[in-house]
């Protein structure tokens, strides 16, 4: 099942969740848009991962999918799709209900979270995230799991 999310892309994207390098380049191979009407990948770390493998370790292997992706791959992805970065493919983070842990990926440059809290600290990253021009999803998406 896939969601759509025009905030954060321009237009339709999916969701794929991906927990390392092997399944984060399966996802982007097999999912590489095909023309403009193909909605665009959008990777999304396990439930929670902000929290417990933190936003270094996401960005690695962010950055690690983006190295071993060949020239022509990634000129497949369209333009508007491209992460923070500069990387070809636009992530997202979850933070679970860590509002500490989302200020904290923003201020190391991640554009997009989940945070699925709703107190005070959760409102105020919100703040933070729309002044920096970021995304905030307040609940995690439908996924389409890789293969």
């Amino acid at each position: 099942m896939s969601m759509e999310n025009r905030l954060l892309l321009g237009r339709s994207c999916h969701f794929l969740c991906v927990c390392d390098h092997e399944s984060g380049l399966r996802a982007l191979r097999d999912r590489v848009p095909a023309g403009t009407d193909r909605p665009a990948p959008v990777l999304l770390s396990p439930e929670g991962a902000g929290v417990y493998m933190g936003v270094v370790w996401w960005h690695a292997l962010m950055a690690g999918l983006a190295a071993a992706l060949t020239g022509a791959e990634k000129s497949l992805f369209s333009a508007d799709a491209s992460g923070a970065g500069g990387l070809p493919f636009a992530h997202v983070l979850d933070c679970g209900g860590s509002a500490v842990h989302a200020v904290m990926a923003l201020r190391s440059g991640q554009r997009a979270v989940v945070l699925n809290a709703q107190d005070g600290q959760a409102m105020a990253a919100r703040r933070l995230y729309q002044q920096a021009g970021g995304v905030v999803l307040a609940c995690r998406p439908a996924i389409i799991s890789p293969n």
